[in-house]
């Protein structure tokens, strides 16, 4: 599987924010192709319909969809017809670095949600009032001058914010995530730990705080931190399960399963099949 780095000196200067039109790039929408990207990418359809894997999430899209899409999860068009979009890049760093705040991007509950689509559906006016801001953005990349880091960081903020606020409305998302902390922070060790760890106590002493204090944080948001745990763990195996040909056995231990009865029996209880069966069901 075509995985994809970000080019931080594409204009000349590093630069860890892009933005294009998707039929202005070679091979960028090309269906039944797998790929990852180490980097977020918020992609505003503009034109066609279809689907879109992340790892085995749909998403449906058509004119107006706007799709947010995490680093290091799986990737694939299925376009129906002529398919374009706006694409926004960025790291991580780029913004996280401007305001100090390491879990700035675990602020909005788009990009690392576990309850939620990764998508919006938006009005025509609405959506065009978005593509401004994009459109903005665009237009700066290909204008950079000494000041232009700190524009893009301002317009890409504004963006962020407005967007969450319609995201949250529309998929009526109850929990505020940019005062919970502690559930900021679990979020941010989770994505980065949960191949190796698998308990709550993990994270907890991480934390330094109760797990009876986390999952009451976590309450509002209608899961358990097990239950995230147990989540995002089940969203890794499938993707190895169906984009890898890794034994069942490999399976297990690189998620750190100390034997791979364990982690079939983990599977199963997930979803009322096997790892063979899901990954038999998924190649029809």
């Amino acid at each position: 599987m075509k995985e994809l780095k970000f080019h931080k000196t594409k204009y000349g200067k590093e630069l860890l924010i892009d933005c294009f039109i998707a039929s202005e790039t070679k091979g960028f929408i090309t269906n039944r192709r797998p790929y990852i990207l180490s980097f977020y990418e918020i992609i505003f359809i503009i034109q066609g319909k279809g689907t879109f894997l992340l790892d085995d999430v749909i998403i449906p899209y058509q004119k107006g969809t706007i799709m947010f899409l995490p680093p290091n999860r799986r990737r694939e068009w299925i376009a129906e017809n002529q398919t374009d979009a706006y694409v926004v890049l960025f790291e991580g760093e780029f913004i996280e670095r401007f305001f100090n705040d390491n879990l700035f991007v675990y602020r909005f509950h788009y990009f690392h949600n576990y309850n939620t689509p990764f998508y919006l559906k938006t009005e025509e006016n609405e959506f065009t009032s978005y593509l401004k801001k994009v459109i903005e953005i665009k237009n700066e990349i290909s204008n950079l001058i000494n000041d232009s880091d700190h524009l893009l960081r301002s317009i890409l903020y504004y963006l962020l914010i407005i967007i969450n606020r319609r995201y949250v409305e529309q998929h009526q998302i109850k929990g505020e995530l940019f005062e919970n902390i502690e559930v900021l922070k679990f979020i941010r060790l989770l994505d980065k730990n949960y191949k190796e760890k698998h308990l709550v106590s993990d994270y907890t002493q991480m934390l330094g705080i109760s797990k009876t204090y986390l999952n009451k944080k976590l309450k509002s948001f209608g899961k358990s931190a097990s239950d995230l745990i147990k989540s995002r763990l089940l969203i890794e195996a499938k993707k190895e399960l169906i984009y890898t040909d890794l034994t069942i056995s490999e399976i297990a231990y690189n998620l750190n399963f100390s034997e791979p009865a364990n982690f079939i029996r983990f599977f199963k209880k997930q979803t009322s099949i096997t790892p063979n069966q899901f990954r038999s069901e998924f190649s029809k």
